[in-house]
């Protein structure tokens, strides 16, 4: 025996080793492509059936959805208020550093009422009130 080495026994086995770098690369990489694809829909949390019309055209601006449901009832920014609530719409504008108002109104809501709320979005502040409408 020599001096000065030592000798081991090593095993033979070759065993496959999974490379995690490219797969965390692949995960960013898909992370970022789901990210720049979605597309931020702002909604006001309740359900409503939109009425359907031939000029609708998507908003592209920051705006304060304010809804309005087939019982009567309106929320603005999850909270449901009276419909000539000025000061609810007024807080809402401030909170989301915004000028514009998306009424998002069920079909069945009463024309009256439809009117009402949308004064009172202007009366809160708004600059902009638009109707929301699902493409024909």
């Amino acid at each position: 025996m020599r001096r000065g080495t030592l000798t081991t026994r090593r095993s033979r086995r070759s065993g496959a080793a999974i490379e995690i770098t490219p797969l965390i690369d692949m995960v960013f990489i898909l992370l970022i492509f789901y990210i720049v694809s979605t597309s931020f829909v702002q909604d006001a949390g309740v359900r409503i059936d939109r009425p359907t019309s031939a000029a609708a055209r998507q908003v592209t601006a920051r705006y304060l959805p304010v809804a309005i449901t087939k019982r009567g009832t309106v929320h603005v920014a999850g909270r449901t208020v009276r419909p000539d609530d000025s000061d609810a719409i007024r807080a809402a504008l401030r909170d989301t550093d915004t000028r514009t108002v998306v009424l998002q109104a069920d079909r069945d809501v009463p024309t009256g009422l439809l009117l009402r709320v949308h004064e009172t979005c202007f009366a809160g502040g708004a600059e902009t009130v638009n109707v929301a409408a699902l493409p024909r």
